[in-house]
């Protein structure tokens, strides 16, 4: 555990933080404090806040770091900067483009830090005008890891499309293997899914493309009468008990010990569940989400977490430093290369590709990454929209509703929620 300086872990729900904006008190050299939180825990961001703390110390400023359980975070934060609180540098994910519609964050366009960051990586920063309000803090992307081990004492090939996905599901399952790890109950494994096959069998090798989620958002076009043939083909993961009504019961931590212990083929995750991967002691690799196309294929992903100023921040010169030293080259590559498989959006940083990426780095370096929320997020607030998916294939998985009932529910929650 880094000292409380650095970061200050909360495992209970009781999260009030009042006042955590104002609780940085005084000017940039005089020992001032510029609060952060995030979701993210201190394998994952230790070394940037870290990074940032030794290029701060000269202006005797210090960031303070509060891990905030992730599936209380967006309620959290929400709270928080609804009261004029909130912490000086505010992260947030699917949300961020929700934070700067509610006027939350500081325009930083004319700020040089933002220079430095691909046009990509600021996307979920950017507004239709064309201001920027934050940086990315990595490139995060999800594909399938798989047991060598298990795939070969079931004799199954790597699949590079859905029926190779599905025939391979059944040959585990036939070696009494199986197939697929997902702690469904409070996980957006499904999610990953389900929008892993969109990308890879609509979006790009389909009827589809990636504008209609843009039309979407902006009420321009419905997901039914769109998504419906593709989310039906993908509920054939239910139909061959690759998904099943009992994961929607199981914790993600009991998922992930499932996968590493050898007692399941596959996992859907990406860089942050490498290093407990690897420290299992398994032979394992990762390839990518399919759909129609095997010389065509997308990993899921995008910008992870972006920050930005918090507009209430009672010592903005201080959090605009420390900003800045979050978004430096250092802090930059500390966090790349703390998450073994991520990429970064700021010019001149490049992870390392450990050997288990290699049927996934190609795609990486050709830029096969997106993911639909993201472009959600232009004109409504997406993390809403994954609330509601997450729910909503929780109860087709659980057989509850048809794949068809989950996409009107879907079309309704956008029309209630646009900006």
């Amino acid at each position: 555990m880094r000292t409380a300086a650095a970061v200050v872990t909360l495992a209970t729900a009781s999260l009030s933080l009042a006042g955590c904006a104002s609780a940085a008190s005084g000017d940039a050299g005089s020992g001032t404090k510029v609060t952060i939180a995030s979701w993210y825990e201190d394998n994952v961001i230790g070394t940037s806040i870290d990074a940032a703390n030794a290029a701060l110390e000269s202006d005797d400023i210090t960031l303070e770091y509060t891990q905030i359980p992730l599936d209380q975070y967006n309620t959290w934060l929400s709270t928080q900067l609804a009261s004029g609180e909130g912490p000086d540098i505010i992260m947030d994910g699917a949300s961020f483009p929700a934070r700067v519609a509610a006027g939350n964050l500081v325009d930083i366009s004319d700020e040089t830090v933002v220079t430095n960051f691909t046009e990509e990586g600021l996307a979920l920063a950017t507004d239709a005008d064309g201001n920027v309000y934050g940086v990315p803090s990595y490139g995060w992307f999800s594909g399938v890891f798989y047991n060598k081990d298990l795939f070969e004492q079931a004799g199954v090939e790597v699949p590079t499309t859905f029926d190779e996905f599905l025939d391979a599901s059944d040959k585990l399952k036939a070696a009494d293997i199986t197939p697929l790890a997902a702690g469904l109950a409070d996980s957006d494994k499904a999610i990953h899914s389900l929008m892993g096959y969109l990308e890879n069998a609509y979006y790009r090798n389909g009827e589809g493309s990636p504008e209609v989620d843009t039309d979407f958002a902006y009420g321009e076009a419905t997901l039914d009468g769109n998504w419906n043939d593709p989310l039906e083909e993908w509920s054939k993961l239910i139909d061959h008990g690759v998904l099943t009504p009992e994961m929607v019961g199981v914790p993600l931590s009991q998922s992930l010990a499932e996968f590493t212990d050898g007692k399941a083929a596959m996992y859907i995750s990406g860089a942050w569940d490498y290093q407990a991967i690897k420290d299992a002691g398994l032979d394992f690799g990762m390839f990518s989400h399919v759909g129609n196309a095997a010389d065509n294929q997308w990993l899921l992903g995008g910008p992870a977490a972006s920050m930005g100023v918090n507009v209430d921040s009672k010592n903005p010169d201080a959090a605009m430093k420390a900003l800045e030293a979050l978004a430096s080259e250092d802090a930059m590559q500390a966090i790349v290369d703390a998450n073994p498989g991520a990429f970064s959006y700021y010019n001149g940083v490049e992870g390392d590709f450990p050997a288990e990426y290699e049927l996934v780095a190609p795609l990486l370096a050709e830029g096969h990454v997106a993911v639909g929320w993201d472009r959600w997020g232009v004109n409504m607030p997406a993390q809403t929209m994954l609330d509601t998916l997450t729910k909503g294939l929780q109860s087709v998985i659980s057989g509850q509703q048809s794949t068809d009932d989950l996409i009107k529910q879907l079309d309704d929650q956008a029309d209630s929620i646009r900006y």
